[in-house]
């Protein structure tokens, strides 16, 4: 089968069998795209247990992310370096369509952003330029990925802002009049295309992948992965409101019942980390 659809223990397996440790790094490269989070779990288990090969592939990855964030570094300091915002825009826009503005280009900046909030004095107009980054990265990152990967992001970044996370809702999740929706196969089945610019099932899977793979990651502390999965719990029930509204009872147990296993669980552990509500408005 192409490479594509080989699992992961197969690609890995593929991998350690390459005799020498240059060609091993060298097919590393290669494959990596291929890698997901299951995949590069499984090299961190098999190197504590099996060493070998297994330890050196695991040396490969960590080499290849070091590299990475030097990489973004450099980036950073390129774009910090572009002297007119319309020119730091385009040099962004670039970036994100080559490729070279990508996730380790984001960490390194959210690093470089927790400094500068920590630097005090003197760093106001530094915080300035790197969330103006930040938030141009994210803009022109949703473009590019995963239409329900791009909305989720976006509403975490309105987490605390009601009116404008229900705004967006409203617009991604209503569907077309009636009489626009088409009916497709998938898998055999018959199933309906609202219309909608973003599925409600999508925006649920897109929003169970992305907690898994935070929790799974190992990077974030415990407080980190509470409060994402509180702010996703948040984002859930006002997509809910609106799949109620717009939908019928068949979506909307759909998608209830897609996001039930997700937060069930740890309901008791979220309340801590519920947001406070925002202040209320000057005059009221």
């Amino acid at each position: 089968p192409p490479p594509q659809e080989e699992s992961q223990e197969q690609l890995l397996s593929e991998l350690v069998g390459v005799k020498g440790k240059e060609e091993r790094m060298t097919a590393l490269r290669k494959m990596h795209p291929l890698l997901n989070q299951e995949g590069l779990s499984m090299v961190m288990e098999r190197a504590e247990s099996e060493g070998g090969a297994w330890a050196e592939v695991l040396e490969g990855l960590q080499v290849m992310t070091q590299e990475a964030l030097e990489r973004g570094k450099a980036t950073l300091e390129e774009l910090l370096q572009s002297g007119e915002i319309n020119i730091l825009d385009r040099k962004i826009v670039e970036g994100v369509k080559r490729g070279g503005i990508d996730p380790a280009f984001v960490q390194v900046l959210e690093m470089n952003i927790a400094a500068t909030e920590e630097g005090g004095d003197g760093s106001e107009m530094s915080l300035q330029i790197l969330s103006h980054i930040y938030t141009r990265v994210q803009e022109e990152m949703e473009k590019v990925i995963d239409p329900a990967v791009g909305l989720l992001h976006r509403l975490l970044r309105q987490v605390s802002e009601s009116g404008i996370r229900n705004n967006i809702l409203e617009k991604y999740l209503k569907p077309k009049p009636e009489d626009e929706w088409e009916m497709s196969f998938v898998d055999g089945d018959m199933v309906t295309d609202f219309g909608a610019e973003v599925d409600p099932l999508k925006l649920s899977f897109a929003m169970s992948t992305y907690l898994q793979k935070i929790r799974d990651e190992g990077s974030f502390d415990e407080d980190v992965v509470g409060q994402t999965y509180a702010d996703c719990r948040v984002i859930a029930k006002d997509a809910r409101v609106w799949v109620e509204q717009y939908y019928d009872e068949e979506m909307l147990d759909d998608f209830t019942e897609s996001l039930t296993p997700v937060f069930q669980p740890i309901m008791k552990t979220l309340e801590k980390y519920e947001r406070p509500p925002p202040p209320p408005d000057d005059g009221e």
